[in-house]
């Protein structure tokens, strides 16, 4: 079997955008308890005017780390080999997924369903008993994975991508290494516009794995398209080069995808061709932002540093614990009542904060739950460093 020869350039810049993404995740997710949209708790206080910020973010934020989680894998597969890369996401994210299931995210689903009314025992008894054993619950299912839905789609694509290049390693290095640069900056953004179009009116999102084919043509085109551009320098340097150019579009397509939603919302017009066009519109604005964003972050974050060292190591552990620790600090903080800015500022705080403390103080140290929480032993770590 031929596998490309492997390479240690590493694009720094992709590492600080993955940490912006999950950082914006938090904010997102703060946005999602003030406004109109589905989420696990809602504040008694709802703006609908934050939905357009909202709406700014969420066309690009996951697709951007699925292309970054691309963009990884491409290099990784190359310095572990095929089956190193299968067994080391397995291990990682397999494990990861099952821990947060079974302890992380029950505390979550208890003060979600204990608002709601729908459980009225303690926590203990919830989690030993109803949460463990799979009581049905109007609108979830038992366990959940939640919001670690990014990680179980994640791990086939992984599995996906190693058995294609372990099976095919010839086809595959022609098609990721011959692509035109032109149509690697055309191609991801049809794919994007088209799964909307399938996510919009045939197939809406359900986070369930095997019953959301559409969103998995969305993510898998994200996915794809950063194992294609990974090696490919022309297609960053062309991303950089031209960043204003493409940002400048970006924010047109924004604007108008903004237009089309407020009108949808506004007119009370019930045609499917707006729904179309919304979902055109976020396909070219995500990706044209995605390429705006790709191409100032190379300019101006490609350089290591001790600090995103340390948040790179952390931000997985604080994505799988951002959630509870928000929705449980809300549930406490929304009968207080405090002025909305400072209320929000304060779960952002709580949130961020106690996902980075818990972090360093019961994580970062400890061997058994570094693994836990999908990172590396620091042995191994070091190991890795010093090669």
């Amino acid at each position: 079997m031929q596998v490309p020869t492997p390479t240690t350039d590493r694009k720094y810049f992709l590492d600080w955008l993955r940490v912006i993404a999950f950082a914006l995740l938090i904010l997102f997710h703060v946005g999602l308890l003030y406004s109109t949209w589905h989420y696990n708790l809602k504040s008694p206080r709802i703006y609908p005017g934050i939905e357009f910020a909202l709406n700014a973010l969420s066309p690009w934020r996951l697709a951007l780390l699925f292309f970054i989680s691309g963009v990884a894998c491409r290099f990784l597969i190359e310095k572990l080999r095929p089956g190193t890369f299968a067994r080391d996401r397995l291990r990682r994210l397999g494990t990861v997924i099952l821990f947060g299931m079974l302890v992380v995210i029950p505390p979550q689903t208890y003060v979600e369903l204990y608002h709601r009314g729908l459980v009225t025992t303690g926590y203990l008894e919830f989690w030993l008993t109803s949460y463990l054993l799979g009581d049905p619950y109007p609108g979830k299912t038992l366990p959940t994975w939640d919001h670690l839905w990014f990680l179980v789609y994640l791990l086939p694509y992984t599995l996906a991508l190693a058995a294609t290049v372990r099976l095919a390693p010839s086809a595959f290095s022609r098609a990721a290494g011959t692509s035109r640069v032109g149509l690697m900056f055309i191609v991801p953004g049809i794919c994007l516009c088209v799964a909307n179009i399938l996510v919009s009116e045939f197939q809406p999102v359900t986070h369930e794995l095997v019953n959301d084919w559409a969103a998995h043509i969305r993510w898998l085109c994200m996915f794809g398209a950063g194992v294609a551009c990974a090696k490919r320098s022309e297609f960053w340097e062309t991303a950089r080069d031209n960043r204003l150019s493409i940002a400048a579009l970006a924010g047109f397509f924004l604007i108008l995808q903004l237009g089309c939603s407020l009108y949808a919302r506004t007119s009370g017009a019930d045609a499917s061709w707006i729904g179309i066009a919304n979902a055109i519109l976020r396909g070219l604005y995500g990706w044209s932002a995605i390429l705006a964003i790709s191409g100032f972050a190379m300019r101006h974050l490609d350089q290591p540093s001790a600090a995103l060292t340390y948040l790179n190591t952390a931000i997985l552990p604080v994505y799988v614990l951002h959630q509870p620790l928000l929705l449980i600090a809300a549930y406490f903080l929304f009968p207080v009542q405090l002025p909305p800015a400072i209320e929000a500022i304060a779960l952002i705080t709580l949130t961020g904060g106690g996902a980075l403390l818990i972090y360093e103080l019961g994580i970062r140290r400890f061997d058994v739950v570094r693994v836990l929480f999908g990172l590396r032993r620091r042995e191994n770590v070091a190991l890795a460093r010093g090669q």
